[in-house]
Order: structure tokens, then C-alpha cells, then sequence
């Protein structure tokens, strides 16, 4: 690992090393799940917006949907 430096709010940082302290861990292994947490988002973002996209150039086919139709409901009991 490399270390690095941040400029931080003093109230955030106050709000961190709080919580760091509540989950029993330290400031930087906070931040640096904090931030793979944050980075998974904006993948996972960025396939919902690519998929969405793609689906508004190329919707299906009225009669592709309507063939769903009949097994779409859960089965009576």
C-alpha cells in the first residue's frame, strides 16, 4: 500500500475517526473500504446507465413482450 495525504473538514474528520472508533477499526482502513464502496457505485452506475441505454436504442418487440405475458404471474397454490 501507499500512503497518501487528504485535506479534510475538521467536522468530517471528527465524524470518521468517530466512527472508525465505533467499528473498532482505524481511520484509514475506514476510508479505504469508504472508497471501495464508492467506487463499486460508480461501476455499478455506470452498467445501469449503459444497459438502460441500450434498451431506449433497442426496445424489444411488442410481440417478444406479450409472449412473457402468460408465464409472468406466480402459479396459483
Amino acid at each position: 500500500m501507499r500512503a497518501v495525504q487528504i485535506l479534510m473538514d475538521e467536522k468530517e474528520l471528527e465524524l470518521i475517526d468517530r466512527e472508525a472508533r465505533r467499528r473498532g477499526t482505524d481511520r484509514s482502513k475506514l476510508m479505504r473500504e469508504a472508497m471501495r464502496r464508492y467506487l463499486l457505485k460508480l461501476v455499478r452506475d455506470a452498467d445501469e446507465q449503459q444497459y438502460l441505454a441500450s434498451y431506449r436504442a433497442h426496445p424489444p418487440e411488442t410481440a417478444e413482450l406479450r409472449s412473457w405475458e402468460k408465464i409472468q404471474a406466480w402459479p396459483e397454490d
